[in-house]
């Protein structure tokens, strides 16, 4: 049955339709103050990718301390042992010289006052403030005990670590050789 008064028309298809251009478009909500179709500043995707992001950063904060600790220790080690390497070259030179007979002899005569077979060792007496404050005088009056030998006395004044320094350098004091006295020739 054929319509009377109507007549069809074609739908277009999509390629044969106007495009409207973004001046033909209505503003969207936002722009027109309307609530309705707002978007939010962060979206759900930006605050997951955050919080991720802030784990990640707290989870790597300690192994980065931890590593930059541990780089300090390594620097300040290596520092040491180059210290304790030049120590060990310096003790390694001295022991060289200890092979030297030389050097020992030299060493005795210092440290020890050691004095070869037919030489004759003496004591130079330094400064006046190097000689001990005290001296007791013994019976001769001249400062030496019976046997000939100078006697100094420790002051016994002031705390025990100062008597212990003063009785130390006291005892370490060479004495002055004497000669004996000659022996009186016995009267028949």
């Amino acid at each position: 049955a054929a319509r009377t008064g109507s007549r069809a028309t074609p739908r277009p298809d999509a390629t044969s339709r106007p495009r409207r251009s973004r001046a033909d478009r209505p503003p969207p909500a936002s722009r027109t103050g309307g609530a309705v179709g707002r978007r939010p500043s962060v979206t759900g995707r930006a605050a997951v990718l955050a919080l991720v992001l802030a784990v990640l950063a707290v989870s790597y904060a300690y192994p980065l301390r931890a590593w930059w600790d541990q780089h300090a220790r390594v620097a300040e080690l290596e520092a040491e042992q180059e210290t304790l390497a030049e120590g060990v070259t310096e003790l390694e030179n001295e022991l060289q010289r200890w092979d030297d007979p030389a050097y020992v002899r030299a060493q005795a005569r210092e440290r020890l006052g050691f004095v070869p077979p037919g030489e004759v060792g003496f004591v130079v007496v330094g400064a006046e403030d190097e000689v001990p404050d005290e001296v007791l005088v013994g019976a001769s009056g001249t400062g030496d005990d019976a046997t000939g030998q100078a006697v100094t006395a420790v002051g016994t004044e002031g705390p025990w670590w100062s008597r212990l320094s003063a009785s130390l350098a006291a005892a370490d004091a060479v004495p002055e050789p004497v000669e004996a006295p000659a022996a009186e020739d016995p009267v028949p």
